[in-house]
């Protein structure tokens, strides 16, 4: 399919307005590729013929064909002809089918014009379509089309699945174009701060993946380095999703306000949890929430709610150590997992057009770097949320526009960002800095005013001179996502992480006032193992740490963060001081964790224990806890950890292998009937005997005598047994439930299979009129 452009009136990108009651869709402004793309939609949707796209060079002056179903064994071949007007008010002209009249009779000989459409963004009076098909005919045509602006918007508005298959259209105009009004008052809130840059986004292979995993297990998680797309998807996907009028779509910051906002009785809520394990670094608390969700989230897709979570790459990595056996099915096998960063080079190239065409950027800018931008798209570590900063006049002061200065910008784009943000105003700086010590976002009625008046005595700015600066970065640096004001990326806080880094005075100044739960879950100690993207505290401000770790408010959930950093982030030197200056530390009460060896309290009395700092009353309560464990909830995840082990004297630890033997062994059979009694038919079959599993293997690893190696094989047989009744009970189950929500309208593309041949690399630059 090849696409004209008409040049005659050009209308500067950053001036293009859409205008008329049909126009609320400003087609004019997407570029050639992206109309040319956008017709062979309409053709396999609307018009339901199977498209074959030929290659621009070689179309033979087709620019597309489709199958026109007959009854006969050859049926007739029709082709489409498109013409895109980068002129916002443009009128079709009878003189504009001038220059295809040869073509149409050479394709009218071949047989290959049964059908001729002519499609276009600009908008066609009747009397001139009239004329226009009179024409074709008399040229042979059996049934000509004059498809134009018109038509084209109006089976926009009509088609929910031409819209999900070029989701780009949302950002063309006003969203109650698109959807009613109730819709547009339920997504707003949602998509407000997302609206304008939707009709940048290009659906990638990552976008049809996320969709069809929805589809197919109700969740999807998206994962990617930081810019690479990942809530672009999630907003287009959540866009799509709240078309269904029976649909609620919440966008949440945490795995507890999805505990607080499912509702068993409301089938239709679509959960999009942007950074579900941590923005930045990886939040602890986050994993320990989630462990316990995932069962309330598979009951919650057994009633036809869905859920799309996105999460940087590595950060996911890290919550899925930690997660082991209690991870969702679906993301340990990784069925529902996609990896956003794959793209091919034509998917880069129109991402990059749609951030430069739709950018600020003047035209003189477009113009001087228009040759260097197909070098760009085929850098290897190509990332979306960059390519957004190049249509960026904020982020592109003292970029000069050649191909290497281009190319270092996509390849390096954390130390340019860094140059950017520290040639900010001071004042701007100091905006950025109160947003970055709230941690979940600056809330000006709910701030905490102790960070606040910390930044305001490091920059020298009162917090009300700082919080005027905030409409001043809207838009590039911050967004409003509510009453919060927070990063419009997370790209913005790594850098300021970078510039703190190399400042060990303001560092000081944020130990002292930042949030505790910025400092344990951002922070980590200088000589402690090293963790990336978070904040390193360097040792000359031991003692200022010390101090705010004592003053952490005596609460089980930030107890639970507090061992953790203890245990995990404090260097050897704060640990010590630490538990000597505060020895009632170690005494808090916090949560428990399912494996009790992945549990942080005990792990600070290991480090405690090592250092000779552990008081023997806690020893023997953690012995304690240990032997209950294996012995009443076949918890063994920490026979392989030596410091954990060495808290059980060795006695105890001799009685404990006996008791394995002598009393649990014996008892397995009737403690796999009570299992698969009171199995949660919600959860996977196999996941109610991990623990139990684990505890035959490590047992046998020890060295058992023949009698207890019959037992072991029985109880795996028994297992076998009852996983295979669970699976029953629970087709039974599902087999007399209610039909879920139908969410399949979600989907995007056609599987592999589809008749639609994908459009390949056209021999015009897709740049061509990015400065028009």
């Amino acid at each position: 399919m090849k696409v004209e452009e008409d040049s005659s009136e050009r209308v500067p990108a950053h001036d293009r307005r859409a205008h008329g009651p049909w126009s609320d869709l400003a087609l004019h402004t997407i570029g050639w590729r992206a109309f040319q793309d956008l017709c062979s939609q309409v053709c396999e949707v609307v018009l339901g013929r199977p498209v074959e796209i030929y290659r621009e060079a070689k179309d033979g002056g087709q620019d597309a064909v489709f199958i026109v179903p007959s009854g006969s064994d050859m049926p007739p071949i029709g082709t489409i002809q498109c013409k895109h007007s980068s002129e916002a008010g443009k009128a079709l002209k009878i003189g504009d089918l001038s220059g295809e009249i040869q073509n149409v009779e050479e394709l009218v000989k071949a047989g290959q014009a049964y059908t001729y459409a002519f499609m276009t963004n600009m908008s066609v009076d009747a009397p001139v379509a009239a004329a226009m098909r009179a024409r074709l005919r008399a040229l042979g045509v059996r049934k000509p089309h004059i498809l134009g602006r018109q038509y084209i918007v109006r089976v926009i508005r009509s088609s929910a699945r031409l819209r999900a298959l070029v989701p780009q259209v949302y950002g063309l105009g006003d969203l109650t174009s698109i959807v009613d009004e109730r819709l547009s008052e339920q997504s707003r809130a949602l998509l407000d701060s997302w609206v304008p840059k939707l009709r940048t986004y290009v659906p990638t292979k990552a976008h049809r993946d996320a969709v069809n995993a929805i589809s197919e297990h109700g969740v999807v998680l998206l994962l990617g380095n930081p810019a690479s797309g990942k809530s672009a998807i999630g907003a287009i996907v959540s866009t799509i999703a709240s078309e269904n009028q029976d649909n609620t779509v919440l966008a949440l910051t945490s795995p507890r306000d999805f505990e607080a906002g499912w509702n068993p009785n409301d089938p239709g809520r679509f959960f999009w949890i942007d950074d579900a394990f941590g923005s930045n670094v990886l939040r602890e608390d986050y994993v320990q929430d989630w462990a316990s969700a995932f069962s309330k989230l598979r009951a919650a897709i057994n009633h036809g709610n869905r859920f799309l979570l996105t999460s940087r790459k590595h950060i996911y990595e890290a919550a899925r150590l930690r997660l082991g056996q209690r991870n969702l099915t679906q993301f340990a096998d990784r069925s529902a997992v996609v990896d956003v960063g794959d793209l091919t080079f034509e998917e880069k190239a129109q991402i990059l057009y749609n951030h430069i065409n739709f950018g600020g950027q003047s035209q003189s800018w477009r113009s001087s770097v228009k040759l260097h931008l197909a070098a760009v798209a085929a850098v290897e570590n190509f990332l979306p949320g960059i390519a957004e900063r190049l249509g960026d006049p904020n982020f592109t002061k003292g970029l000069v526009p050649r191909e290497k200065s281009l190319v270092r910008f996509m390849k390096e784009p954390t130390e340019h960002l860094i140059d950017t943000v520290n040639a900010l105003d001071d004042r701007l700086q100091a905006a950025l800095i109160l947003v970055y010590v709230h941690q979940a976002g600056f809330d000006p009625g709910t701030h905490d005013s102790l960070a606040a008046q910390a930044v305001a005595e490091l920059t020298g700015y009162s917090i009300t001179k700082i919080q005027d600066c905030f409409a001043e970065l809207r838009g590039s640096f911050l967004k409003l996502s509510g009453p919060r004001w927070t990063f419009a990326h997370p790209t913005i806080s790594d850098a300021l992480t970078e510039i703190l880094r190399q400042k060990p005075h303001m560092m000081a100044a944020l130990i002292r006032g930042a949030p505790i739960d910025t400092i344990l879950n951002s922070f980590t100690c200088e000589g402690s193992p090293l963790i990336r993207d978070a904040l390193v505290i360097q040792s000359v401000l031991d003692d200022a740490l010390v101090a705010r770790l004592g003053r952490t408010p005596d609460e089980v959930h930030r107890n639970w963060l507090l061992f953790h950093f203890l245990s995990y982030r404090a260097s050897e030197v704060v640990f010590a001081k630490a538990i000597k200056q505060f020895p009632d530390l170690l005494r808090r009460a916090c949560w428990r964790t399912e494996l009790i060896g992945n549990d942080p309290q005990l792990a600070a009395y290991c480090r405690a224990s090592r250092l000779h700092l552990l008081p023997t009353d806690l020893r023997l309560e953690a012995a304690d806890r240990l032997e209950t464990a294996a012995h009443l909830s076949l918890d063994v995840s920490f026979f392989e950890q030596e410091d954990m082990l060495g808290l059980l004297p060795p006695l105890r630890l001799v009685g404990m292998g006996m008791a394995l033997r002598t009393r649990v062994l014996p008892s397995l059979d009737k403690r796999i009937d009570e299992i698969s009694a009171a199995a949660d038919l919600d959860d996977e079959p196999d996941s109610h005997f991990k623990k139990l599993l684990d505890l035959l293997e490590r047992v046998e690893a020890i060295g058992v005598d023949a009698d207890a190696a019959t037992l072991i094989d029985d109880a795996r047989d028994q297992v076998k047994r009852s996983v295979d009744e669970i699976e029953e009970r629970k087709r039974e189950r599902d087999e007399e439930a209610d039909g879920d929500t139908d969410w399949t309208y979600i989907v995007t593309q056609k599987k592999e299979d589809s008749t639609v041949s994908s459009i390949p690399p056209a021999t015009r630059s897709i740049f061509d009129d990015v400065d028009i």
